[in-house]
């Protein structure tokens, strides 16, 4: 009977800390006038070298349905502004070359800014091209961004979980690719 418990107790104990990696992060669900915003944070934090303080990278998508129009934007928010190589400016925007890592594949990606060099938004200059950018997205467990914040000087790699965000995505209507 001891055996018995000990087994059922050693199997709970291993159900609920396999569980949260089973279910993916957390994702943040939103909604503001029309807009439904899914956001997951990256698995780890990074640290800020002259000030010490930790931030984490953000990545979001939002969804909104105007009449039989879909539109998507996927943002990444790295918690700092990014070195200065990193990016280019022209008018108000600047435009980011970041490299990531999509289902173990390498591959360079641009993303812009339109106000503070802290949020880049994909740059798929049609909703088709955002929308594959995005399958590709929800269809691997897992996504890194590489980069370098400004204050640190240190390359960075974040790693995102997908997995939850996929199972929310499903739930909105207003996020389908249609």
């Amino acid at each position: 009977m001891k055996t018995v418990r000990a087994i059922l107790l050693s199997g709970a104990v291993a159900w609920s800390l396999w569980l949260p990696n089973l279910l993916g992060q957390d994702v943040q669900v939103t909604s503001e006038s029309g807009v439904i915003t899914l956001s997951v944070m990256a698995q780890k934090s990074y640290a800020l070298t002259v000030s010490g303080r930790a931030k984490t990278p953000v990545l979001s998508v939002a969804c909104q349905q105007k009449g039989k129009k879909l539109t998507h934007a996927i943002t990444f928010s790295p918690g700092s502004i990014l070195t200065e190589q990193e990016f280019s400016t022209y008018a108000n925007s600047a435009s980011l070359v970041l490299g990531m890592t999509i289902g173990g594949h390498k591959q360079s990606t641009t993303w812009v800014s339109h106000t503070n060099l802290q949020s880049f938004d994909y740059f798929g200059k049609t909703e088709p091209e955002r929308i594959q950018f995005l399958q590709a997205l929800l269809s691997v467990p897992t996504v890194s961004f590489d980069f370098t914040p400004f204050l640190t000087g240190t390359p960075t790699s974040s790693t995102f979980d997908l997995t939850g965000l996929r199972t929310e995505f499903d739930k909105h209507p207003e996020c389908a690719m249609k």
